[in-house]
């Protein structure tokens, strides 16, 4: 006596570009992340072309950001650092590492020209 089975197989699959970096705008490393920021940094070297600048905190919770270097030609380093301390840090812990998806509008009026 022979059995017959009713087998399907079905695939569905959703594909959508991988962007190189991953990270658009930067990261801010918590102080106990599961990876450093010497071998966060040497990740984006090996991914990026634009540079990354590194900003190393003195902070109970957070460790480092990296950052677009082209971003800090638009905003202060320093403002940055007081944007992640006050806004970032509440939301994060020791062990986290947070990425930054960062857009600077900047509206420039000049009555000279």
């Amino acid at each position: 006596m022979s059995h017959e089975r009713n087998f399907k197989q079905l695939l569905q699959v959703r594909v959508k570009e991988f962007r190189i970096p991953p990270i658009s705008g930067g990261v801010v490393l918590g102080r106990e992340a599961p990876i450093g920021c010497a071998a966060f940094r040497k990740a984006l070297e090996l991914l990026v072309v634009s540079p990354f600048e590194h900003i190393e905190l003195d902070d109970e919770v957070i460790s480092d950001i990296l950052v677009r270097r082209a971003f800090l030609r638009r905003v202060p380093r320093n403002y940055l650092v007081q944007f992640v301390l006050q806004r970032i840090k509440p939301l994060m812990g020791a062990e986290e590492i947070m990425q930054l998806d960062l857009n600077a509008e900047i509206q420039i009026e000049d009555e000279a020209l």
